[in-house]
């Protein structure tokens, strides 16, 4: 009995933990006709986002009125897994800044180099002496940016600190993920805490995010400018947060005063893209403006974003891994300006949230249907790749130091140490994240002699493809593996295989 009693404690400890993380479905729930939305117009955003070429979406979360009206996860990726957010963690940082400033630890005309007298260059230009916090958060330090730098030193401070000076501080935008890590820094040196420690205390406990982990430098610092892997419905939140001006569930967790100066103009990047001067026509303290007016975003790499448009009442979250992201904005905007501003409910139409529903239970990555084949050849370890079918009727692929297992025609999930792909390189990689990856994968026969396997690391944002074609007449078969965050292959090679007997 007491073992028994030990053994129900222990299942109910590890669901307890598993809940704990899940941390889904505490937004309310609505649906589109109810908070003044046609779903129909959500459906063709889907449809939209999904087709886009060189794009998968991973997560998308569409609010409004403070509710979850509807959600998309294409499988393999779940509610339930986290994303990284590269630059769309900026504006995370950016609050923990504002915290800083809000307990008058900190102001924005504080000189950097002041918070970093150990690693100061023997000589201090006149531009370093002049930098201001607030020249970090409007991306105008004067410093050029090197963003080989964080992968060939791990004294990233001293380094950029010890770095030339082209324009006066506050005289050039110049985006710079590195600016970003020395506010994280700065926060570090005045709290004592990260930024992700200030974050949870201050904002993620009272929004009710416990799983949230941000990459660190080999000194112990945020990385500030990327790192942040968190889920989609707590980005969710955040954005709501800052639409409601720092207020939640009538707690003021971060001033009005400093959402309002991080959302105004500070400076105005033009580029010679006319889109995106459309797109984004002003940045603020870490977040990006939009075309309309009074909205502004959260923005990382291949497509992380946290769309906040006060006029609307909405909140607007995306996730993947795309090469497409002016056109990724151009569809959720074209879908915001759709919505009516300060309309009731609609007409609930039941065929049109049918649709939905429909779309977002059955949305997927694109994979290959594949024919039925017996033929099962293998891979001997060869130029890091192996390849071996087991009695089950799974497949394990070996290839860059890592072993996968996949199933046929559907997903296998397995949790991982193995670290997945990622498209940079800093020092210390991956410090910081400290759960399990999962993958998923799955393989199909393309035809009888084509294999192809997809792999997703869906708490995270890699995925790659592997094609292995066989020639029966010279037993070589070609392999070409893919990442889902660059169009050049990660590997082309020719091998020998061994037939299936």
């Amino acid at each position: 009995m007491a073992i028994f009693k030990r053994l129900t404690s222990f299942v109910i400890l590890a669901v307890l933990w598993q809940l704990s993380f899940a941390q889904t479905n505490t937004i309310p729930r609505s649906n589109p006709a109810q908070e003044g939305v046609e779903a129909k117009a959500v459906l063709q955003l889907y449809t939209s986002l999904m087709s886009l070429e060189q794009t998968e979406i991973h997560h998308v979360v569409v609010m409004r009125h403070g509710k979850v009206i509807s959600e998309l996860h294409p499988a393999p990726f779940r509610a339930i897994d986290a994303h990284t957010l590269y630059s769309a963690s900026k504006t995370f940082c950016s609050m923990a800044v504002g915290l800083c400033i809000d307990d008058n630890r900190l102001r924005v005309t504080d000189r950097v180099a002041t918070f970093f007298p150990e690693v100061l260059p023997d000589t201090i230009s006149d531009g370093l002496a002049k930098m201001t916090v607030h020249d970090l958060l409007t991306m105008s330090s004067g410093i050029i940016p090197d963003w080989n730098m964080r992968s060939i030193t791990t004294e990233w401070e001293k380094t950029w600190l010890a770095k030339h000076l082209k324009y006066e501080p506050g005289e050039k935008f110049l985006y710079d993920s590195m600016s970003t890590y020395m506010l994280s820094a700065i926060v570090q040196k005045v709290t004592g805490h990260t930024v992700l420690q200030l974050l949870q205390e201050r904002i993620f406990a009272p929004l009710g995010i416990t799983e949230a982990e941000w990459e660190q430098s080999a000194r112990g610092v945020n990385t500030g400018g990327w790192g942040m892997r968190i889920q989609a419905e707590s980005e969710a939140k955040f954005g709501q947060l800052l639409l409601q001006k720092g207020n939640w569930n009538g707690k003021q967790l971060i001033s009005r005063e400093w959402i309002d100066r991080a959302t105004q103009c500070h400076k105005v990047p033009f580029t010679d893209n006319p889109k995106k001067n459309i797109q984004n026509p002003g940045y603020g303290y870490q977040l990006w403006l939009c075309e309309i007016p009074g909205s502004f975003c959260a923005d990382g790499a291949l497509g992380q974003y946290i769309f906040v448009v006060p006029e609307k009442d909405m909140v607007v979250v995306l996730n993947g891994a795309s090469m497409k992201g002016y056109e990724e904005i151009d569809a959720t905007f074209r879908f915001i300006k759709q919505v009516a501003t300060n309309n009731g409910p609609l007409k609930f139409d039941a065929a049109q949230q049918k649709a939905l529903d429909k779309f977002t239970a059955s949305a997927s990555q694109r994979t290959v249907k594949g024919v039925k084949v017996k033929a099962k050849p293998s891979i001997a370890l060869h130029d890091g790749f192996a390849l071996q079918f087991g009695a089950d009727g799974n497949l394990q692929y070996t290839f860059d130091g890592r072993t996968i297992t996949a199933a046929p025609a559907q997903w296998h999930y397995a949790s991982s140490t193995v670290q997945p792909p990622y498209s940079i390189h800093p020092k210390s990689v991956f410090k910081g994240l400290n759960k399990p990856f999962t993958t998923a994968a799955r393989y199909s026969w393309e035809n009888r002699d084509k294999l192809v396997i997809n792999t997703y690391w869906v708490d995270f944002i890699s995925g790659e493809t592997v094609t292995v074609e066989f020639d029966k007449a010279t037993k070589k078969a070609h392999v070409s593996v893919k990442r889902n965050f660059t169009s050049t292959p990660a590997a082309n090679l020719t091998l020998p295989y061994t037939p299936a007997r």
